[in-house]
């Protein structure tokens, strides 16, 4: 089992680090705000101070505890960082609303050979910071493997549960990226792992100390590790429920409670304390909404519904800015497997927690304590995931954040949770005819789960992370010749479209095609043109529309190659109208929306029409 555990945290940090290096800089959630918390202290300014508006790059990160930050500053403060600005150049056209399974504008911004190898400056302590999140990452899955261990007492889950955090795709995603989540991730699963160590056997000073130094390295981790607190508390107080026969019960009591306070306050107080002097609340997070999106009315239900279902996507596949996602028959078989575990939990519950076993079977007092204090530690993972899930849900009422990955803390005991109940479900007794092959197949269930998810993170890099931040396809003149739909249209001879398809000619109303435009650049150019496509009904009304840089967002013309051909794909709905239409291609600089002059082959101006489509009855 050892050996597997080895090869599984292998697997992950080899996975953690191609997923570091397949993905462009900043484009995971508030990356380029993470590292500049990370530069602001290795810099020496200490942790940012937050104000309204913030004067600093980190922005909203800035209210952030500072674990992660402290431990990348402290690896990077001898690069010189100071090109940070020069490297941020944002897509103005980011945000457009497609399919998270189509590629078109994933890039919240333009990535240039700056980021290639050899790496400096900037770019060389963004990817140390993100290998130290993939180290800590790599913390996560072991105490992740200890925390199982001791909660299921049999190594082959603790390996499988570790798998399962090892294996989602998010958490290698965001282990691969400058960012707190997999920190958060690591420290919960440390805490986890202690208490439920400290839940078998007796209190002692050694682990109430333990407990409170990860506690407190949970609560400077991220804000929602200081729920941890108030578990370890109640676990503290369960298990000393229990000897409260034996002598000085109080004084232990009171002993134990001082000195657990006393240490996670030794390791995370102090932040708190400065959160309360500098803006008067502990977490900071009141200023915090107020810098990022503060809601000014709640969500109502149906909102809240649409948001946890985000939440649910992008925990196991939300990749980019949560905006690159699986197909959905990836998530309905996530979904299968989490159900049936779930069936499997609920098993447990009424047939093994309600102890209906072991009151048949007349153990004696003692023993019976003892499997009730086993069985009863299935508790601890449960608890914790209510908890997180409950102050994520209070944050999302606040806040907009339908993010998967702010349920990390929980991931070890989701982990935990989702194999011991596959394997409840594969301990069913069914031995008749095919439901006994049934039962056999499912007692493989976890197994195959953790199967699953590895295939998908294996194959997520090539299938879903590099399509999404495709540089366009590159053709050569001796394809000139097989290009579809010529036009030959050029835009003040600094671009010409060289022709056109459409994937579908007839479409119905709402609906939406591909759109492929094949460019050639005529000469190197100094500014940034947005490509305009627009259709137009009968009545020349605007029924559908589109802007963009070239390469669906990722080679805008600046740095075009003069002569460069390139075929460019983009997503094109169409409103709800029952005509023919006209697609009109356009070029403007965003500096003054001025519209390049288009001119046909013989030289003579006109309006960019380059086709029709039918827009059939419903």
């Amino acid at each position: 089992m050892y050996r597997a555990f080895i090869l599984i945290l292998v697997a992950f940090g080899a996975l953690g680090i191609f997923y570091s290096i397949t993905t462009p800089l900043f484009e995971t959630p508030d990356e380029r705000e993470h590292f500049a918390v990370i530069q602001h202290i290795a810099t020496g300014r200490g942790l940012p101070v937050q104000a309204e508006p913030p004067d600093h790059f980190a922005r909203q990160e800035g209210s952030q505890p500072p674990l992660y930050y402290l431990l990348g500053a402290a690896l990077t403060f001898w690069i010189d960082t100071s090109d940070f600005p020069g490297i941020v150049w944002e897509n103005p056209h980011y945000g457009y609303t497609v399919p998270g399974i189509v590629n078109d504008n994933k890039n919240l911004f333009i990535h240039t050979a700056l980021e290639s190898f050899p790496y400096r400056g900037a770019v060389l302590a963004i990817r140390i910071a993100r290998w130290l999140a993939v180290l800590i990452g790599a913390l996560a899955v072991l105490f992740t493997f200890l925390f199982a261990r001791e909660i299921l007492r049999d190594p082959f889950l603790a390996v499988l549960a570790s798998a399962v955090v090892a294996f989602v795709p998010q958490f290698i995603f965001i282990s691969g990226a400058v960012s707190n989540d997999s920190t958060i991730a690591a420290t919960s699963a440390f805490a986890l792992w202690l208490i439920a160590r400290m839940m078998r056997a007796q209190p002692t000073t050694r682990n109430v100390l333990a407990l409170g130094i990860a506690c407190g390295l949970a609560a400077i981790s991220k804000v929602s590790g200081a729920g941890l607190f108030a578990l370890a508390l109640v676990a503290l107080g369960w298990q000393m429920w229990h000897t409260r026969q034996q002598p000085n019960f109080f004084r232990n009591i009171i002993l134990n409670f001082s000195l657990f306070t006393f240490t996670f306050s030794l390791v995370a107080g102090w932040w708190y304390a400065r959160n309360l002097v500098l803006y008067g609340e502990l977490t900071g997070t009141e200023l915090m909404t107020r810098i990022f999106f503060a809601r000014e009315t709640p969500l109502t239900f149906d909102q809240l519904i649409a948001q946890l279902a985000e939440v649910w996507e992008t925990f196991w596949v939300g990749f980019g800015w949560g905006n690159v996602r699986a197909q959905p028959a990836i998530y309905s078989i996530i979904a299968v497997a989490v159900l049936a575990s779930l069936i499997g939990l609920i098993k447990f519950m009424i047939y093994d927690l309600g102890f209906r076993s072991f009151v048949a079977s007349r153990v004696r007092s003692k023993q019976k304590s003892e499997i009730i204090n086993h069985k009863s530690q299935i508790l601890i993972p449960a608890l914790w995931f209510i908890i997180v899930l409950a102050a994520l849900v209070r944050w999302m009422m606040v806040t907009q954040a339908p993010h998967g990955r702010l349920l990390f803390p929980a991931l070890p005991a989701i982990a935990v949770l989702v194999v011991f109940g596959l394997a409840q479900i594969g301990n069913w007794k069914l031995e008749v005819g095919s439901w006994k092959i049934a039962a056999r197949i499912l007692s493989f269930a976890h197994l195959s789960f953790v199967i699953f998810l590895f295939a998908i993170s294996a194959s997520a890099p090539f299938t879903l992370i590099r399509p999404a931040y495709a540089y366009p396809q590159t053709l050569h003149e001796s394809d000139l010749a097989q290009i579809p739909n010529r036009v030959d249209i050029e835009y003040e001879g600094k671009i010409k479209l060289l022709g056109y398809t459409i994937s579908a000619r007839a479409i119905y109303p709402g609906d939406a095609r591909e759109l492929t435009l094949y460019w050639q650049a005529l000469a190197a150019m100094d500014e940034d043109y947005t490509i305009a496509i627009r259709v137009l009904d009968a009545h020349q009304r605007v029924i559908g529309t589109r802007d963009s840089y070239p390469g669906h967002g990722m080679l805008p013309t600046r740095v075009m190659r003069a002569g460069q051909i390139i075929r460019d794909v983009y997503w094109l709905p169409i409103a709800p109208e029952n005509s023919t239409a006209q697609i009109l291609v356009s070029l403007y600089n965003r500096r003054d929306k001025r519209d390049l002059i288009a001119r046909d082959p013989r030289g003579e101006i006109i309006t960019p029409f380059i086709g029709q489509i039918r827009i059939a009855p419903e």
